[in-house]
């Protein structure tokens, strides 16, 4: 009766064990990169795997400051729109109270907070 019970529970929930679905309210962690640019967002997402730790640095540099992409300091909570497992992005609307509720972004997976799920 018990696993009846936990795979109902697990079906009804759009978020299940970690995982990022259409959907889901979700947490993005403290100090995430969020970029509205999928272009920008793609160049990002290259030197961060590319490893240069120098040339991301200073790429987010120039893209903060320009106000190409954005970083909030606390967590925020947010609606996965849609989910590109194989280019590790998720596009999402913040649902968090304030001037940009319901702005639409574009995030790193390791953004993220799948712990809290």
């Amino acid at each position: 009766m018990l696993a009846v019970i936990t795979v109902l529970a697990a079906l009804g929930s759009p978020c299940v064990s970690g995982e990022i679905r259409k959907g889901a309210t979700v947490q993005v962690k403290a100090d995430s990169i969020w970029f509205q640019d999928v272009e920008k967002f793609a160049r990002w997402q290259a030197l961060k795997k590319n490893g240069d730790a120098k040339a991301l640095a200073a790429y987010q540099e120039e893209a903060l400051g320009q106000r190409d992409a954005w970083q909030f300091i606390k967590p925020l909570t947010v609606k996965v729109l849609a989910f590109t497992p194989k280019a590790n992005r998720v596009e999402v609307e913040m649902v968090s109270e304030g001037r940009l509720q319901g702005s639409q972004w574009l995030l790193d997976i390791s953004a993220i907070d799948t712990k809290g799920q």
